[in-house]
This record gives C-alpha cells, sequence and structure tokens, in this order.
C-alpha cells in the first residue's frame, strides 16, 4: 500500500481519473504504477495536474461505473 488518500473511477470515455493527497515520495510511486498500468492493461497516456487544497481524504477508494 503506498499510504496514499484519494479515489479512482473509470469515465466513460475509457479513461481514468485519480484524486490522490499524499506526500511527494508517495505520489510519485503511484504514479510509476499508474504508469505501468495492471497486468493485461494499455496505458496509452498519464496525464498529472497539481492542486494545493484541503483534503479530508485518509483513506483511498474505488468510485464510479464499472
Amino acid at each position: 500500500a503506498l499510504g496514499i488518500g484519494g479515489w479512482v473511477r473509470n469515465n466513460d470515455d475509457g479513461a481514468v481519473e485519480v484524486l490522490a493527497a499524499g506526500s511527494a515520495d508517495q505520489l510519485a510511486r503511484l504514479r510509476r504504477a499508474l504508469e505501468r498500468g495492471p497486468r493485461a492493461s494499455r496505458v496509452d497516456e498519464v496525464q498529472e495536474f497539481d492542486e494545493e487544497r484541503e483534503t479530508s481524504e485518509t483513506s483511498f477508494r474505488i468510485e464510479g461505473a464499472w
């Protein structure tokens, strides 16, 4: 486990959206994992947007339509 807070969800267009909160090291490890993707997946691109905002996210959850 990476020890980050936030969520992940599948979007209708096939993209996967992630909101994550954690230290710079934790987020860098998450990015590397996202670039690899799970077995039998194809990752075409990872876009990253930095936001400075307060969040109460302390756990990580899966959201959205499957």
